[in-house]
């Protein structure tokens, strides 16, 4: 959830920079998870990292592959918020375990 209230943020100002500073304050989040979640969206080449003289900062990359899908994203956020925060908790985060759990016996089915 909060990869992407990190990547709605970014994306709607496309030419505002953030530091994990002002991430962190804006959506009242700990440093080093704001910092981690911004570092996996740039490697996920979703955001641009712009070195500055004193600190590191981040913006939506609106040219990277999949950035017309953030929008359409924002857009479904703005109207089915509960759906979409549904769908994310609903989703196991390991599709190999959840393949594997499928296939396991419990003691009742024995």
């Amino acid at each position: 959830m909060e990869s992407l209230e990190i990547l709605l943020l970014l994306s709607t100002g496309t030419l505002r920079e953030y530091t994990a500073e002002e991430v962190s304050r804006t959506l009242r989040t700990s440093l080093e998870s704001a910092a981690a979640r911004l570092q996996e969206l740039h490697r996920s080449k979703l955001l641009a990292r712009v070195e500055c003289a004193t600190s590191v900062k981040f913006r939506f990359d609106a040219s990277a592959p999949g950035a017309n899908i953030v929008v359409d994203l924002e857009k479904v956020y703005k109207t089915r918020r509960v759906s979409v925060i549904s769908f994310i908790y609903s989703n196991p985060t390991d599709p190999l375990r959840a393949f594997s759990d499928a296939f396991r016996l419990r003691k009742d089915e024995s």
